[in-house]
């Protein structure tokens, strides 16, 4: 009696079929996953600790109360000049009223001016610092990655998970040596 393979049904062959795809992807992807070394790091601890970032923003906290200072004053002035007007405006003539209305015009404008300058002042400070900061803490992050082979490194604050090494201590070591080297110069 010869022997005879039995009958394999085109369902139970797709079934294989895909099974043996799907194990192939699987493994794929996770050769994909075991030659891509990934870390994380904490970025706002690094920020925090960096000595110069601490100091520019105390100084941008001691500008932002001498302008609060310089305000007051200018506000102060104005209401005054306000209260003085105002006590004299039903004695005076129209030309001295109108005098000292534009006199009041003159001081609220000075006023609005000097607020959007220092504004503007205290913006550029806050985006140049983080700027910087930023800049810093990339390029030890980099530094660390390189030397440690890395291809990835994630912040912990966006990471869903974070299996993966924690640089953050030894990117800190970096970052201060290079605040040092940049505070040098």
């Amino acid at each position: 009696m010869p022997h005879t393979l039995p009958k394999i049904n085109t369902l139970n062959m797709k079934r294989i079929l895909l099974t043996l795809t799907f194990l192939l992807i699987c493994q794929a992807y996770s050769t994909i996953l075991a030659q891509t070394k990934t870390a994380h790091v904490n970025t706002q601890l690094l920020l925090d600790t960096l000595p110069s970032r601490k100091k520019t923003l105390l100084e941008i906290q001691e500008l932002t109360k001498r302008g609060e200072t310089e305000l007051l004053e200018l506000d102060k002035q104005l209401q005054k000049s306000y209260n003085d007007y105002m006590s004299k405006k039903e004695t005076q003539s129209a030309q001295l009223n109108q005098f000292d209305e534009s006199k009041l015009q003159k001081l609220q404008q000075d006023l609005q001016k000097r607020e959007g300058e220092l504004n503007t002042i205290i913006q550029k400070m806050n985006y140049s610092l983080n700027d910087q900061s930023y800049k810093l803490v990339q390029k030890a992050v980099k530094t660390v990655a390189d030397k440690k082979g890395f291809q990835y490194v994630l912040d912990i604050a966006s990471a869903v998970y974070s299996g993966g090494m924690d640089i953050t201590n030894d990117a800190l070591a970096e970052l201060l040596r290079l605040d040092a080297e940049a505070t040098k110069q």
